[in-house]
């Protein structure tokens, strides 16, 4: 796909996220390698047209572009990042989708090898994304995708009590996997601690006046008589 839809896809999903300037940032990291073939095209061949300065392209200009649009490479980067900055999981989300939306719409020197380099040669081959009918859906669609989100916040807005959807269901989910709830907190909810239930704290003192700690690595109360 063009650019600028990549742009705005990623922009209409991670609006009001903590994560939106990285994931604007990794909505055009795959591209990256297009850029460095252009700029090879422009200033490495002056003069010569894009097809004959294709023939003289080194190898490795479309290596980085063929990693840059693999889930292969996406899959070893979201390890890394699992690893060092985890809250930035969600971000790289705007990479699968760049990836997803190319593999229909790229072919033959650029298509998308989504598997590269395990599978270096598989790519499926369908309408180019510079036909106007895709890039009319496209945008069609975009406009209908934010028009929905901006109604289910609004909705949101003016009742605050309704029931979580399937996408604030998800988005939780998603969240507990990122973000792991501490010990103590665990305990709160599972009824182990003061308040659990709706109590408040310091229903349960003990004779010492004491309520219970559930902090990590907390002793427990001493037991009364």
């Amino acid at each position: 796909m063009d650019m600028f839809s990549h742009i705005l896809w990623t922009h209409v999903g991670a609006r009001n996220k903590l994560w939106y300037e990285e994931a604007m940032l990794f909505s055009v990291l795959p591209d990256v390698g297009f850029l460095l073939i252009m700029l090879y095209v422009i200033f490495g061949t002056p003069g010569a047209k894009f097809g004959d300065a294709m023939l003289t392209l080194p190898p490795a200009f479309l290596v980085i572009y063929h990693l840059l649009h693999s889930f292969v490479t996406l899959a070893v980067v979201a390890l890394i990042v699992w690893k060092l900055r985890p809250k930035l999981l969600p971000a790289l989300s705007a990479w699968a989708l760049h990836i997803c939306m190319d593999i229909p719409f790229h072919a033959d020197t650029f298509g998308t090898r989504f598997l590269y380099p395990l599978l270096p040669d598989l790519y499926f081959s369908g309408m180019s994304w510079g036909d106007y009918r895709v890039l009319g859906l496209s945008y069609l669609m975009l406009l209908a995708t934010w028009y929905y989100l901006e109604m289910r916040e609004l909705r949101k807005h003016r009742r605050p009590e309704r029931k979580p959807d399937l996408l604030d269901r998800f988005e939780r989910f998603a969240g507990g996997l990122i973000n792991p709830k501490p010990i103590s907190v665990a305990h709160a909810e599972s009824g182990d601690c003061p308040g659990a239930s709706g109590q408040v704290p310091g229903d349960n003192l003990g004779s010492t006046g004491q309520g219970q700690d559930c902090s990590p690595g907390a002793k427990p109360p001493p037991e009364a008589g």
